[in-house]
């Protein structure tokens, strides 16, 4: 399903009419395959989130040190998404949750308006099923039906990240990338959402990519480890 291949990143910076480029990825390559989960985990700073980024192509690869560019493919198919249109296929078929929920969230909408938004936008389901399902995975997240009209600054950290979390799940992505997305969560609801997301990937044959540093939770939620040091991709052993 998502393959990255030989990619590798540098950020720039502009000093004193200097550029600095600092390589945070070295020639990484990864495949997830359907009903597949993969956990990436690393000290701070390392490229986990950059990673990520690339993956759900959000960053393109930089060139590497010889001058070459990596590549990403989905389905098979390089990541090209310049059009609307190919973002809009792509998004209804890989989500991502990123660390800072809050800021995920549109704080123009209530919590409701930024659950549908995503739905009608990207699957074009009809309001009366897309109540449905928000109010089926309310109960399993353990949030009150009150919250869906509350704005998003009158709602807690944990609270938005469930709220990013039913999001993502309402589209029913085919690979599910989490950015360090349970860190807002008290220790039980954390392992509550990870039995329910495994449960979740089971019964739709989805694939999970999660970038933690928490090695509890990586082997709770993933089959799969890997960790990146100095920028490269290692197997954990």
């Amino acid at each position: 399903m998502l393959k990255l291949c030989n990619v590798s990143y540098q950020y720039k910076s502009y000093r004193f009419f200097h550029t600095m480029q600092k390589s945070v990825l070295k020639h990484i390559s990864l495949h997830i395959c359907m009903g597949e989960s993969l956990a990436i985990m690393g000290a701070s700073g390392c490229g986990k989130s950059t990673l990520a980024q690339i993956a759900c192509g959000l960053l393109n690869p930089t060139r590497d040190e010889l001058g070459q560019v990596g590549k990403v493919y989905f389905d098979n198919q390089p990541l090209r998404l310049h059009s609307l249109r190919a973002r809009r296929l792509f998004y209804a078929q890989v989500q991502i949750l990123f660390q800072d929920a809050i800021g995920s969230l549109n704080p123009r909408l209530n919590c409701f308006e930024n659950l549908i938004e995503p739905l009608i936008y990207l699957r074009g389901g009809t309001y009366k099923d897309s109540l449905k399902d928000i109010e089926s995975l309310l109960e399993t997240l353990g949030l009150q039906r009150e919250i869906l009209e509350k704005n998003v600054a009158m709602i807690s950290g944990g609270e938005a990240q469930r709220i990013c979390l039913m999001r993502a799940l309402l589209v029913n992505p085919k690979l599910l990338i989490l950015d360090e997305s349970t860190s807002g969560l008290d220790y039980e609801l954390c392992l509550e959402v990870i039995t329910f997301l495994k449960a979740w990937q089971k019964q739709h044959k989805s694939a999970i990519l999660l970038i933690t540093h928490d090695k509890y939770i990586a082997q709770k939620l993933c089959g799969n480890l890997k960790v990146i040091e100095d920028g490269k991709l290692c197997d954990i052993t």
